[in-house]
C-alpha cells in the first residue's frame, strides 16, 4: 500500500503550528517517509546515470582522439575514387544481404536450426566424409540383387532406410498440407 501525500489544510494560524499539527498526523508522517524513500531512490538512479554518462563521454573522447589520429594518417593516402567504388559496391550488396536475412529467417521459422535437425545434418556430413575416404565406396565392383537383399538386414542400412522412408512420409504430408510443392 503506497501512502499518498495528503493535501495541506488551509492555514488556521501560524505556519509553525500548522507544521506541528501535520507532523502529529500518522498519515502525513507515512507520506513523508515514502516521499523520502522515493526521492533517495531517484537520487541513486540519477547518480548512476551521471556516472554512466561520464564513463560513456570519456570513452567517446578516447575513441575520438584515436580516430582522429588514425584518420589523419589515413587521409594521407586517401583516394576519392576508391571510396566512391566502395560505396557503389556496398549499395549493390545491401539488397542482397536484406534478401539473404529474410530467407534465413524463413529457414529458421521452418525449424532448420532446431538442435535435432542440426545434429542430423552433422551426422550426414560426417557419414559423407567417411564414405569419401572409404575405398569400397569407390569400387567398380558390380553387386548382385541378392547382395542388396542381404544389405537390407544390416542394422545400419536398415536404420538409414527407415529414416529416409520417415522423411519421405513427413515431407509428403507437408506437401499435402501446404500444397506448395505438389503438382496437380
Amino acid at each position: 500500500m503506497s501512502a499518498k501525500i495528503s493535501s495541506i489544510p488551509a492555514a488556521s494560524g501560524t505556519d509553525a503550528r500548522l507544521l506541528l499539527e501535520n507532523l502529529q498526523d500518522p498519515q502525513f508522517l507515512e507520506s513523508l517517509r515514502v516521499l523520502v524513500e522515493k526521492s533517495q531512490a531517484l537520487i541513486d538512479v540519477l547518480d548512476r546515470g551521471e556516472r554512466t554518462l561520464n564513463s560513456i563521454s570519456n570513452r567517446i573522447a578516447e575513441l575520438g582522439r584515436a580516430g582522429a589520429s588514425a584518420l589523419s594518417s589515413g587521409l594521407e593516402s586517401f583516394d576519392v575514387d576508391d571510396l566512391k567504388a566502395a560505396g557503389e559496391t556496398l549499395k549493390a550488396i545491401i539488397p542482397v544481404v536484406r534478401d539473404f536475412v529474410s530467407e534465413l529467417g524463413l529457414i529458421r521459422q521452418a525449424g532448420f536450426f532446431d538442435p535435432e535437425v542440426v545434429k542430423v545434418i552433422g551426422s550426414v556430413g560426417s557419414a559423407m566424409s567417411a564414405a569419401a575416404r572409404d575405398p569400397d565406396a569407390h569400387s567398380d565392383e558390380a553387386r548382385s540383387i541378392f547382395e542388396f537383399t542381404l544389405l537390407l538386414k544390416d542394422p545400419e542400412v536398415a536404420r538409414t532406410l527407415n529414416f529416409i522412408i520417415s522423411l519421405a512420409r513427413h515431407f509428403g504430408s507437408y506437401l499435402d498440407e501446404n500444397e506448395a510443392g505438389s503438382v496437380r
